[in-house]
C-alpha cells in the first residue's frame, strides 16, 4: 500500500507486512511532517489520507491517529467541513475514533447556537446512531455526555428531535438517559422549538412508553403541561383526558 502525498509524485510506502520497520518509521515521521506543514499540503493530505482508513494497516492507522490529534480533526472542525470527520465514527479503530471525538467534544463544549445548528444540519446524530449499530463504548460516552445533552434543543429545531425517541428505548442505557435529557432540554431551553415537537407526534410517542420506564413517565409529566397550547391532533387530546379518568 502507499499513500499519494502531492500532486508531484511523492509517495509514503505503508506496507504492514515490509520487514523492515526502519522504513515504516521514517514514512511514519515524513506523513507528521506533511501533518504540520501548510494548510494546502495537509488538505491534499487528508484528502488522500481519510478514504484509506477502513481498510488500512496497523501502522498506517497509527499515523493517521497521530495526524488527526495534531492537526488534521482540528483542520475540519474549524473549516466547518464535519462529513468527514463522521464518517470515522464507523471505523474500527479506537486510534482513529479518538482524536475525532476529542475534537468534537471540544468544539461542542465551546459552541453557540449557530455552530450547534450546524452540527445537526451535517448530522452529526444520524452518523453517531449510524456508528453505533456495534458497540463502542468511546462513541457512546460521547453520545451520552455531549452529543444528546448540548444538542438537544438544536435538534427539536431541526425535525422535531424525531431522531430522539427511538433512542428511549436504545439497548445502551447511557443512551436511552441522555435521550430523555435532549428532550428535556429542548423544553426548557429558548433555543427549542416545541412546535415542531408536537409536529412528531412526540406526546402519544412517549405516553406509549411510560408504563416501561420511570425516566420516561417523568418526562412524559414534565412535557405536557408545556406542550399543551399546540395540541392539534385530537388523539393526543384524548389522551389527556384519558389521564384525568
Amino acid at each position: 500500500m502507499f499513500l499519494r502525498i502531492s500532486h508531484n509524485s511523492l509517495y509514503v510506502p505503508f506496507d504492514d507486512s515490509h520487514a523492515q520497520q526502519p522504513i515504516r518509521v521514517a514514512a511514519a515521521r515524513a506523513l507528521s511532517n506533511i501533518a504540520g506543514g501548510t494548510d494546502a499540503e495537509r488538505a491534499v493530505l487528508r484528502d488522500q489520507l481519510l478514504p484509506r482508513l477502513d481498510t488500512a494497516s496497523p501502522a498506517l492507522r497509527e499515523a493517521a491517529s497521530n495526524a488527526l490529534s495534531r492537526t488534521l480533526a482540528r483542520d475540519l472542525v474549524s473549516n466547518g467541513d464535519y462529513t468527514p470527520l463522521f464518517r470515522l465514527f464507523d471505523n474500527e479503530d479506537p486510534r482513529i475514533r479518538a482524536p475525532v471525538i476529542a475534537e468534537l467534544r471540544r468544539h461542542i463544549q465551546g459552541s453557540d447556537e449557530t455552530v450547534r445548528k450546524r452540527l445537526v444540519d451535517a448530522d452529526i446524530l444520524p452518523s453517531v446512531v449510524y456508528a453505533l449499530r456495534q458497540p463502542k463504548d468511546d462513541l457512546v460516552s460521547f453520545t451520552a455526555e455531549h452529543v444528546l445533552p448540548i444538542l438537544g434543543p438544536s435538534l427539536s429545531q431541526s425535525d422535531g428531535a424525531v431522531g430522539v425517541i427511538p433512542l428511549l428505548s436504545h439497548a445502551e442505557p447511557r443512551i436511552r438517559t441522555a435521550a430523555t435529557i435532549a428532550l428535556r432540554n429542548a423544553v426548557d431551553s429558548h433555543h427549542g422549538c416545541i412546535q415542531k415537537m408536537v409536529a412528531t407526534a412526540v406526546v402519544s410517542q412517549l405516553h406509549s412508553l411510560i408504563d416501561r420506564d420511570d425516566a420516561v413517565r417523568e418526562l412524559w409529566c414534565h412535557l405536557l403541561p408545556q406542550t399543551a397550547p399546540y395540541l392539534s391532533n385530537l388523539a393526543e387530546i384524548e389522551t389527556v383526558l384519558d389521564c384525568l379518568g
